[in-house]
């Protein structure tokens, strides 16, 4: 008889790093301005999470942002290096719904022109900055995605909340429906949990960092069996209580740094449960692709 916790070694989830400054936020209280590079953990906090990876004999994806290819070109390298996949995660971190179509095209293309260059292979994979794709902008958004032969996204969350998302927004890893046509790019949405009628998310970032550990290999044992693929999100800071800080109130303070100290061991405990399930999400998405033709 199988246990709760086991795991079904056909099931697929993904392990997913958003490699990108400790200020990289979108939050309408802070000023960029302010802040710099200066004092930065980010190779420290990298190299610590490949390492983890490397224990585990996972290869995780990495959407990175392209200022940090410009600036720290050898981090891009070392990940590259050592199996893991390569995406982008925009240019400078600025949020979609705010750009126009030409300024999203020309920061798709300035951050995939730099991280090609750099591992000298095409990338195929995309997640916006902070959820920002809504419901306006899906006409265009994957049309660009399109036109520079990404894959795959990974950039929408769900559901509704107070910073992003998409309500009634498919769970299911799928080609989106816009406008009846469905969409050569996929897309690799967040899974969500439901109480009351609200819908959560529990495998990343603050999420991760806030629900109890227990819980959250449930809801991942829970997902999986119902056909779900889960993947774990986080932050190179988030592994770091020593990190620089950011002057923030306090509910974005709370998001932003709850759970930060325990973050690590949760990581851990998690990789170690579900190790056999890890893979990279342009694999999976070109055994769909090939699958389909």
């Amino acid at each position: 008889m199988k246990s709760k916790s086991s795991v079904e070694h056909n099931d697929v989830n993904f392990l997913t790093f958003d490699v990108e400054e400790w200020y990289a936020v979108n939050y309408k209280s802070v000023n960029l301005s302010l802040y710099n590079d200066s004092g930065t953990h980010l190779e420290k906090n990298m190299d610590k999470l490949l390492e983890i990876c490397a224990e585990n004999k996972i290869k995780s994806t990495c959407f990175i942002v392209g200022d940090i290819a410009r600036n720290k070109p050898n981090i891009i390298k070392k990940i590259h290096s050592e199996g893991h996949e390569v995406a982008s995660h925009s240019y400078n971190h600025k949020m979609i719904n705010k750009m126009t179509p030409d300024q999203f095209r020309l920061d798709l293309h300035k951050s995939c022109d730099i991280l090609e260059q750099i591992i000298g292979e095409q990338i195929i994979g995309y997640r916006a900055p902070s959820w920002s794709v809504n419901q306006e902008i899906l006409p265009w958004f994957y049309n660009i995605l399109n036109e520079r032969e990404i894959k795959y996204s990974s950039s929408v969350f769900p559901g509704k909340t107070f910073l992003y998302g998409i309500k009634n927004f498919p769970q299911e890893i799928h080609q989106p429906l816009i406008d009846g046509v469905k969409q050569p790019v996929w897309e690799i949405p967040q899974v969500l949990f439901s109480v009351i009628g609200k819908k959560y998310g529990f495998s990343g970032g603050f999420y991760l960092r806030a629900l109890p550990l227990f819980f959250v290999k449930k809801l991942i044992v829970k997902k999986n069996r119902k056909g779900k693929n889960i993947f774990v999100y986080l932050h190179p800071r988030e592994i770091d209580p020593k990190s620089p800080k950011l002057k923030l109130p306090l509910i974005e303070k709370l998001i932003h740094y709850y759970g930060v100290k325990g973050c690590e061991f949760k990581l851990r405990s998690i990789l170690k449960n579900f190790q056999p399930t890890f893979i990279r999400m342009g694999d999976y998405i070109n055994q769909l692709n090939q699958s389909e033709k």
